[in-house]
């Protein structure tokens, strides 16, 4: 007897559910996929437990026939595509005919469908591959897919599955990118009785769905892209560099219509962006390609998440024009040029710092340290008629390379800097004993102060709290919202005492004491991406971490602001305080320093 022998239909369709059916996610996007095909103009989709015990999405297309209801249950069964030719010019979102009979020997799977023409509809339950029953019923034109017990026999796959929380974010994330890429399509995402999106028809402007789906707030920063280079059209919008986010999450690129995961795209967006946008900071953008079908390959992943294209190169540099033309039109990026020019008219090159910084009562620091549109400090000493300029480069470069731990300055040393002045609203310049020249960079310096405070807050788990008089509403992007409210406890870890106000909207009681006055969005947004990455598995104090630096970051004292001789002296101060890094939270270093040797060696003097 021979070896080899033809596996049984339902083992394929099982074997084939392991390539297609990596998780809920994968099953709500196939089934919404093939409702779009259908011409569906809602679709609703219903989670329990994440999709682990339910999965309900239904919509108004046009129906099957009780003949098609069956045959769509074996597998390479599909209306999309008849032959090899077709292969070259897929127009539809589905063309394999693997989705539903894989997902269907997975699960407990009831169809109910019924064509317009049709007076009674077709019901068809299968249980773990096996047709149970085909039987006419009463229902509306369109159809319904009821996914109960996924994976139920095949724990091996189920074990390897997430927290329903995680398993429910990937889902709506499914579910947003197919709202995205139909903004003509009214959308509907319930999950745990909590409607989580809620997305009509936007046929008149696409902003609204990318308002529901990246956040409110989003809207009026978003400006249009339209470009075109050799056969690719780039149309859709970006976000000005004013709403950032900490990841890359909000990227969403789209090929003739099907969201792809490329990283050369991405990379394309991102360049457009370098010099706009500050260092750390990922850019939102939801971008459409059009690319001739013959030059595009989607056959090339199982969940049609990548595609190859003839010549990606000529496509990637058609995204960046495309994004980098936006940008320099772009109304706020002019705004934004002019209010970052320096008191010499000369650009300032940290302009992403925007905004004035709380005041701070903490550690023996009391400095408030506010905005101010007078010009920089003036610098006592003429240096022999040498521009300073060029010697605090000198001293930034001398460094090199990472501090070593005798380089760390010893206790008091701060407190012994005499302050000349500031330079360029950026640097302080100082005296130390010596003699040597100390050139801080106010920001990092703020910065490192601002971690030390936030981290010793959060490991005491005592955040020092200012609440407000009446609560503040922060709306955020609809994923970032799931995952808050899924993990309030540990947002209140933080110093952030917020609670649900409805849809992605959050009503904001109190927040850590030092952070009054920052941009609570984009803090809340990153500390939701960190949450997401702990929901993956990352350990919760690293994630936090990352938290805290960030907000450090936001809320330390600007480069190209004004400080005062008594905010300079508070500042370093403050620093003799804590335990002090030679680097900021991000990796900067915080100060240079130049002996009274190299300095007259620089300037020549014998």
């Amino acid at each position: 007897m021979g070896k080899i022998r033809v596996l049984p239909e339902q083992l394929v369709n099982q074997i084939a559910a392991g390539e297609v059916v990596e998780r809920p996610a994968s099953v709500v996007k196939e089934l919404c996929e093939n409702s779009l095909d259908a011409g569906a103009r809602v679709v609703r989709v219903e989670l329990g437990d994440g999709g682990l015990s339910r999965i309900l999405i239904v919509d108004d297309g046009h129906g099957m026939s009780a003949e098609d209801a069956r045959t769509c249950l074996e597998r390479h069964a599909t209306s999309k595509l008849v032959d090899a030719e077709g292969l070259t010019r897929i127009a539809t979102l589905g063309f394999r005919g693997e989705a539903v009979p894989a997902i269907a020997s997975v699960s407990r799977f009831t169809l109910t469908t019924r064509e317009p023409t049709s007076d009674v509809g077709t019901r068809v339950v299968v249980e773990g591959g096996r047709i149970d029953r085909i039987e006419e019923i009463g229902a509306p034109v369109g159809t319904s897919v009821l996914i109960e017990d996924l994976f139920f026999n095949t724990p091996a796959r189920r074990k390897f599955l997430k927290r329903a929380e995680t398993e429910a974010g990937h889902a709506s994330e499914a579910v947003i990118r197919l709202a995205l890429a139909r903004p003509e399509v009214g959308f509907t995402l319930v999950s745990g009785g909590r409607q989580n999106l809620s997305a009509p028809a936007a046929q008149q402007d696409p902003r609204e769905r990318i308002a529901a789906a990246l956040g409110k707030e989003v809207f009026e920063h978003l400006v249009e892209v339209d470009g075109r280079l050799g056969g690719t059209r780039v149309r859709g919008f970006v976000a000005s560099p004013d709403y950032t986010l900490s990841t890359a999450r909000g990227i969403y690129t789209f090929v003739n219509g099907r969201y792809v995961r490329d990283r050369g795209l991405i990379a394309a967006i991102q360049r457009a962006f370098s010099d706009a946008m500050m260092p750390g900071r990922q850019p939102a953008a939801v971008l459409f390609l059009e690319v001739p079908f013959e030059e595009v390959d989607v056959n090339v992943h199982p969940q049609k998440l990548e595609v190859r294209f003839t010549d990606s190169r000529a496509t990637f540099e058609a995204v960046f024009h495309a994004v980098q033309g936006a940008l320099r039109r772009s109304p706020w990026l002019t705004a934004r040029r002019h209010a970052a020019a320096g008191p010499q008219g000369g650009t300032a090159t940290d302009s992403s710092f925007a905004g004035a910084p709380a005041s701070e009562t903490a550690g023996g620091y009391s400095a408030s340290l506010p905005q101010r549109d007078s010009g920089p400090v003036p610098l006592s000493m003429p240096f022999g008629g040498v521009p300073i300029a060029p010697l605090i480069a000198m001293g930034m470069g001398m460094q090199g390379g990472p501090p070593r731990a005798d380089e760390i300055p010893p206790p008091g040393f701060f407190h012994t800097l005499r302050v000349i002045g500031q330079f360029a609203r950026t640097y302080l310049v100082c005296e130390a004993p010596g003699p040597q020249l100390v050139v801080i960079d106010q920001h990092a310096a703020h910065e490192r102060l601002r971690f030390h405070q936030l981290r010793e807050a959060f490991r005491s788990r005592k955040p020092q709290l200012q609440s407000f008089l009446f609560p503040a509403s922060v709306d955020l992007p609809l994923a970032e919202a799931r995952v808050l409210a899924d993990h309030l406890e540990e947002v209140r870890q933080v110093g952030f005492d917020a609670e649900p106000f409805g849809g992605t909207t959050f009503a904001l009681k109190a927040v850590p004491a030092p952070l009054v006055g920052c941009d609570y969005r984009v803090l809340l947004t990153d500390l939701a991406g960190e949450l997401m990455q702990v929901e993956k598995g990352r350990a919760f104090e690293s994630a936090m971490e990352e938290v805290l630096a960030s907000m450090a970051c936001h809320s330390a004292v600007r480069a190209h602001q004004s400080l005062s001789q008594e905010e300079s002296r508070a500042l370093l101060d403050a620093l003799d305080a804590i335990d002090f890094n030679t680097r900021c939270p991000h990796g900067r270093p915080v100060a240079a320093q130049i002996p009274l040797a190299e300095l007259e060696k620089r300037v020549e003097r014998r």
